[in-house]
Formats: structure tokens, C-alpha cells, sequence
């Protein structure tokens, strides 16, 4: 009888698993620090060091091999565009070299994602939802808690001048909402529209899979931000997702609209129109002066120093803001301070690293998600933005047949 176990069994690695955990942990950071979750502040901007060095760590692993899942080869445009793009914020908003050196990390995994392929690129994404589901699943349960009046550990906490906290450590109370029955619920993140729009974008990737556990979650902390602009985004994505699958929009629809309109009928009917959906949704969708409520993303100051702008020579290139004021946020702050060239890069650079796609519907879906979020928020170069937003694109069953015949829509 011969003897086929070795010693060396228990010692060697496998390469692939190694490189694929140093790539997914290196999103990870990213698209966590990106959140500023309160256990990533001490790291502050700093993020993409260490993630820049996990997946740069997972292609010098993969090089050892015969083997590579860095196979893509239209990395080259959309590369140049993000360094074009980020090293012109960088100047217009006068940082400092500190901002060029972190530019080069964020590069670093830019340039890996670009060229990942599409059967990791949809672990990757798996595994960037399963990982935000658990650590919400905590702050979901430490939230129950707190609503139930069980006494749970906390201090006291400050992010930047204008954020402070009541810290749970398993999520954050806003100081705010201290005295709310049900405040809005953000995690162990800064702000419910930031997990709220995260959450909407990850399950846009998610596409045919929303039963997992996970989206569940995803779906559940969503809908606890009180978040108008991801309760829009999820609304649009759910009729793109249709589409893009080539489904029978119709009938779903017809029962979204039916939906809607009991929710609308409870809302205002409800304790008499006293309840948080109607306070912090709907009452914030109410025309006043032929605007919206809800459109408060910039201040009266602003707004004066926005006028003068667009009718200046600045408009070209942008102008210094005084960022003294909370609060002022969306497209036209993007606008002020980058000007059109600032504008035209940023979107030169979604097309560009979104127009490989073999799905055109997938393309023309994100580029809308991608406006819409531009408008209320505009901060197109996050990590949780855009990592999710680029995976919607690509990870479709057309593209995931093309890479492995084997993988079937679900």
C-alpha cells in the first residue's frame, strides 16, 4: 500500500484562496473606510493604504502562479481617466501632496478592479454584502436593545466640527435624535443616507438574489434610514433590474403602484398624519414655492454664492468653497467647486470604465442610478459608490456566461 499523504500538506498554501481573501479583505477596507465607520476613525483618510497594499499583495501572490484571475486587458482608458479626474480635484480644491501620494493607492486598486474577472468580481461583491450584512446584523440587534430599554454601554463621541454621537459601539444615536421614539437608524456610520444609498447600491448588484440573508438585511437597515433619496434609488433600481433582465415590467408595476398608494392611504391616516414616515418622508416630498421640501441639500448663503458663480469666469474650472457651513451638498456644491471641467472628467470617467459592458440596458441603468446619486450627493469617487455601482454594470448573466458557461442566471 502506498502512501499518498505528505507533510507538506500542511503547510502549503493555496495561492488562489490566499490572493482572493487579500483582494476581498482590500475592498473591504476600501469600501468600509469610505463609510466612516466609528472604528475606522482613527485611520481617517488613510484607508487606502492598507487596502492598496492587500490587493496589490493579492496580484504579486497570483504572479507566483501559472494562473491569474486579473485577466481583463480594458483596464488602460479607465485607469487614465480616475488619475485625471482625481489628480484634478486634488488641485482644484487646493490639497496638499499628502492628497497626491493617497491618489496613487487609490490607483492601485482601481487598477486591480478594472482588471478582475467577472467570476470574482461576483464573489467579491457576495462577499462585500455578507460582510456589511453581519456587521449590521449587530448594530440592528444592539438598535432592538436600545428601543426595548435594555441598558447597553455607551460615551460619547465627535466626528469632524459638526457630527456628534451617542456611541452604543454597536451602532451610533445621533445626538439629533436623542429624544425621537424611532430615530433614523445609521449603524456605526456617520449618516443614514450614507448606508441607506450603500445598501441600494450593493443590491443593485445583487440582481435576481434579493432572498439571500444578507439583502434581507441590506433591505431591512434601508428601510430604518428614513432615507428619501435611497428609498428613490431603490424604487428606480428595482424597475432597472427588470429591465435589464428582459423581465415583464408591467405587472410589477402595477403592484409597486398599488403598494405605494396603501402605504400613501396609512400615512396620512395613520394617528392622524402623526408618524415618522409622514414627518420625515413624505412631508419632506410637499411642493413649497415650486420646490420641494426635501430639496435642502444647500443653505441660503450658498445658494446667493451659487448664483453669482455660474454667471462668473470660475464656472470653467470651479472656486474655493467655504466649507464653515454645514450642509451644502449635491450637484450644484460639485459644480462650484470643480467647475465644468470637473464635471465633464468625473463623467468622461463612469462612461469610460462602465462602456466595456456587454449589456448596453446594464450600461444606460448605472449611468441613471449614477445621475441621480451626482444630484443628491456627488461624492462619485467613494468607494462604496462607486465599487457597487461598476459591479451592476458588468455582473449580468451575459457577462457571467461569457466568463464561465457553467454559471446560470438565479
Amino acid at each position: 500500500m502506498k502512501w499518498k499523504w505528505k507533510v507538506s500538506d500542511l503547510y502549503l498554501i493555496d495561492k488562489e484562496k490566499l490572493a482572493t481573501g487579500l483582494f476581498n479583505v482590500g475592498v473591504l477596507i476600501a469600501f468600509l473606510g469610505s463609510l466612516n465607520p466609528w472604528f475606522m476613525w482613527w485611520i481617517g483618510n488613510l484607508y487606502p493604504i492598507p487596502a492598496a497594499m492587500c490587493v496589490g499583495g493579492a496580484y504579486m501572490v497570483m504572479r507566483t502562479t501559472n494562473r491569474s484571475f486579473f485577466t481583463r486587458n480594458e483596464y488602460l482608458l479607465p485607469l487614465l481617466f480616475f488619475i485625471f479626474y482625481y489628480f484634478y480635484e486634488r488641485m482644484s480644491l487646493g490639497l496638499g501632496v499628502n492628497g497626491y501620494i493617497i491618489g496613487l493607492f487609490r490607483a492601485t486598486i482601481f487598477l486591480f478592479l478594472f482588471r478582475l474577472s467577472f467570476e470574482k468580481m461576483q464573489k467579491m461583491i457576495v462577499f462585500l454584502s455578507k460582510c456589511l450584512a453581519v456587521l449590521l446584523s449587530f448594530s440592528l440587534l444592539g438598535l432592538f436593545l436600545y428601543l426595548s430599554g435594555f441598558p447597553l454601554p455607551s460615551t460619547n463621541v465627535q466626528f469632524g466640527e459638526f457630527y456628534s454621537y451617542t456611541n452604543y459601539y454597536l451602532f451610533m444615536l445621533d445626538d439629533r435624535a436623542l429624544f425621537q421614539i424611532l430615530p433614523r437608524f445609521h449603524a456605526v456610520f456617520i449618516e443614514p443616507s450614507h448606508i441607506g444609498t450603500a445598501c441600494a447600491f450593493l443590491l443593485f448588484s445583487q440582481r435576481g438574489k434579493w432572498r439571500k440573508w444578507y439583502n434581507i438585511v441590506m433591505l431591512t437597515t434601508l428601510f430604518l434610514t428614513f432615507s428619501l433619496a435611497s428609498y428613490i434609488y431603490i424604487v428606480v433600481i428595482v424597475f432597472l433590474n427588470l429591465w435589464i433582465r428582459g423581465k415583464q415590467m408591467i405587472r410589477k408595476l402595477v403592484a409597486t403602484l398599488a403598494v405605494i398608494s396603501v402605504v400613501l392611504i396609512v400615512t396620512f391616516t395613520y394617528n392622524n398624519g402623526n408618524n415618522l414616515v409622514h414627518d420625515l418622508i413624505l412631508l419632506r416630498m410637499e411642493i413649497e414655492d415650486g420646490e420641494m421640501a426635501g430639496d435642502n441639500r444647500i443653505s441660503n448663503n450658498f445658494e446667493g454664492d451659487y448664483e453669482n458663480f455660474i454667471s462668473s469666469s470660475d464656472v470653467l474650472l470651479g472656486r474655493e468653497m467655504d466649507n464653515s457651513e454645514f450642509g451644502n451638498a449635491g450637484y450644484r456644491v460639485f459644480f462650484y467647486e470643480h467647475g465644468i471641467v470637473g464635471v465633464v472628467l468625473v463623467w468622461l470617467f463612469y462612461v469610460v470604465s462602465l462602456m466595456y459592458t456587454p449589456n448596453k440596458r446594464a450600461f444606460v441603468s448605472v449611468l441613471f442610478v449614477a445621475l441621480l446619486f451626482f444630484g443628491a450627493s456627488a461624492f462619485m469617487l467613494w468607494d462604496n459608490i462607486f465599487i457597487p455601482l461598476y459591479a451592476a454594470a458588468y455582473l449580468t448573466p451575459q457577462t457571467l456566461s461569457e466568463s464561465n458557461p457553467i454559471i446560470q442566471e438565479t
